[in-house]
């Protein structure tokens, strides 16, 4: 995988505003995730955003949950004992539930979409709440793919590119599987 400045760009990346000064007078950028070092996201922040940051920051990764509980990472934020990590829409949905839109299937089109959605001044508000009530500000989106569906069916049965997709389900649906007791 070759990283890219859109590759990095396609983060969802929440930082505290206030940041911990080492004895260096670098800022310490601690980034907890429940990802591993290999996730698109970890490299891209290792080979993109580390390097981008080194003259006045120290960027000190911690992947598979290893600092940070997963589903802390916000909370651990807002009380600062963490200064990064990578969130979702469902995360921050658990503190503001209108954020539940952006993790609804087929909301964006693609990855351009997503980001003109997150740059667009409709945002504001929603990124202006996270930072007065967590004291975390959204610095970017990622973009994870399509959506998938994992079904019995092969491709060949069923290719699913939409929801209208989906109701071809009730002409191949097979018999239930038997689970003996």
């Amino acid at each position: 995988m070759k990283t890219t400045r859109r590759a990095f760009g396609a983060l969802t990346v929440a930082l505290l505003a206030s940041t911990a000064f080492a004895d260096d007078n670098k800022v310490t950028l601690r980034m907890s995730t429940p990802a591993s070092e290999t996730d698109q996201r970890s490299v891209s922040l290792a080979e993109v955003f580390a390097p981008a940051v080194a003259e006045f920051a120290t960027y000190e990764p911690h992947y598979n949950a290893s600092l940070i509980a997963q589903g802390s990472e916000l909370e651990s934020i807002a009380s600062g004992d963490l200064e990064m990590s990578i969130t979702s829409a469902q995360e921050l949905a658990q503190f503001f539930p209108e954020f539940s839109i952006f993790a609804t299937g087929y909301v964006h089109q693609d990855a351009a979409h997503q980001v003109a959605v997150f740059n667009d001044a409709l945002m504001d508000g929603f990124k202006a709440k996270a930072e007065a009530e967590l004291d975390v500000k959204l610095l970017s989106v990622m973009y994870l793919g399509r959506r998938h569906v994992n079904l019995r069916q092969t491709k060949d049965e069923l290719t699913v590119t939409n929801p209208a997709d989906l109701a071809e389900l009730r002409n191949l649906r097979k018999k239930p599987i038997w689970f003996p007791s």
